[in-house]
């Protein structure tokens, strides 16, 4: 679909719209189409993996809460001059406003192509976010059948977004995890996009789907998910020597503390959706790997009200790290 098939808007005005976060944004159903016409031809240059240059925000799944987007970038800066941004996915679905949360990431990857990068997460595929919110979403806002041509639209985009990034060279990200196909990064630089529909028992599922295990060695069956693949400390430490890899980056997984690391530090987990589980509380993260390659978190506290989501309640946090990048405690 191009930009051409149907009427322009400016992007500025667009991104305007999604100035104040209490509120939902109204979208005409041409105005998504034109989004989504757009940023595929601004990603068009994106492979399956991406190089992304420090310094950078790393954000983990967001998952429909959009106030805690904008606590996010009201912290550490909107995506342009000297801001760096990578999502690792998992845009939609759970929260209350996934519609505004992939639009507002559209827009600003329209606005600052080489600022923000966006990852594809295992809720941006058809099956998942027909079921756990998106769709239903959608349907509530739309009539059935401009929904279903929208929701339709959207899960096309998404196979188009890259899988994983490497950050200077040195740090592999994903939304998922490892894979036993993955023997190096230009298995991941080979894969042709899209990848609409993703296969059983492949590295394009794993890298969306994998999570590490401890007491295990080698890979196994994840049984929790009934997807994809568990994978050990092991098989970390291996694909880091194998790969020249400082660390590993990925999402996928509810932290207590929006962070946990793994195997000595050599993946770290990154969630960024504060409350997303009511009865941990747990809090959002986001790690930023700053000019000097040291490496910090920013903490986002679960709020109880809706009215707190202005910024209060945002927290540095600050931990050591054996990763081979250092940390600087403010």
């Amino acid at each position: 679909m191009s930009a051409a098939s149907g009427p322009t808007y400016d992007i500025k005005t667009f991104l305007a719209k999604h100035r104040d976060f209490n509120a939902s944004v109204t979208y005409e159903l041409d105005e998504l189409k034109w989004l989504i016409g757009r940023v595929r031809m601004v990603m068009a240059d994106e492979k399956a993996l991406i190089d992304v240059k420090h310094p950078v925000n790393i954000v983990g799944d967001i998952h429909g809460q959009y106030q805690d987007l904008h606590r996010i970038f009201n912290a550490c800066g909107m995506p342009a001059n000297r801001t760096r941004y990578l999502f690792l996915g998992d845009y939609v679905d759970r929260g209350p406003q996934s519609l505004e949360v992939i639009c507002c990431l559209l827009g600003l990857k329209i606005a600052f192509p080489t600022k923000i990068f966006l990852l594809r997460g295992n809720h941006e595929q058809e099956f998942i976010n027909k079921d756990y919110g998106f769709w239903a979403e959608l349907e509530k806002r739309f009539a059935y059948g401009l929904a279903l041509g929208i929701f339709k639209e959207f899960n096309d985009l998404f196979g188009y977004l890259p899988l994983a990034a490497l950050v200077s060279g040195k740090i592999l990200c994903m939304h998922g995890g490892l894979s036993p196909h993955l023997n190096s990064v230009d298995d991941i630089r080979s894969i042709e996009l899209p990848q609409v529909v993703v296969q059983d028992k492949t590295l394009v599922q794993d890298i969306l789907w994998a999570d590490p295990a401890i007491d295990q060695v080698g890979f196994a069956d994840n049984k929790l998910r009934e997807v994809s693949v568990t994978f050990g400390e092991d098989v970390v430490y291996k694909t880091c020597q194998r790969l020249k890899l400082d660390m590993i980056v990925r999402g996928h997984q509810v932290m207590r503390n929006g962070y946990g690391f793994f195997a000595n530090r050599r993946l770290v987990t990154v969630f960024s959706a504060p409350m997303y589980d009511t009865t941990l509380k747990n809090r959002g993260a986001v790690l930023v790997i700053a000019r000097d390659k040291t490496m910090r978190f920013y903490m986002l506290n679960p709020l109880e009200r809706k009215e707190e989501a202005n910024g209060v309640g945002f927290k540095a946090s600050f931990v050591d790290d054996q990763s081979g990048y250092n940390v600087r405690e403010l």
